[in-house]
């Protein structure tokens, strides 16, 4: 199966494997459909992407990164350092803000 990103699920989607927090708490359980309220607690709880029953990374955002030169992509997170410390990019959310803003700014550097 595959991961997808959070900004890629969207309802009627069924979960492979459980959703759980950063802590290890159990969010939702495998074979549940995402409703809007899911996708909400999703984003509340810091959570990025999950597996999804029936994909495989083709187009689902997974693969996105591999779209553009590693070099690029390198030169962005170094850029993005400033802004994104390491210490700050320990919690999920900005882990995953820091990125989707690599990945727009290396893109841009196209």
């Amino acid at each position: 199966m595959g991961n997808v990103y959070v900004d890629r699920l969207t309802t009627g989607m069924v979960l492979n494997s459980d959703v759980k927090d950063q802590t290890g708490r159990l969010l939702l359980k495998a074979g549940t459909e995402l409703t809007e309220k899911h996708l909400y607690i999703f984003r509340s709880w810091g959570i990025t992407e999950a597996d999804i029953a029936g994909t495989t990374g083709e187009g689902t955002g997974v693969a996105s990164r591999d779209s553009v030169d590693p070099e690029k992509i390198a030169a962005a997170e170094a850029a993005l350092e400033v802004i994104f410390p390491e210490r700050a990019r320990a919690h999920p959310a900005m882990r995953e803000l820091f990125r989707i803003c690599a990945l727009r700014k290396a893109r841009v550097a196209c």
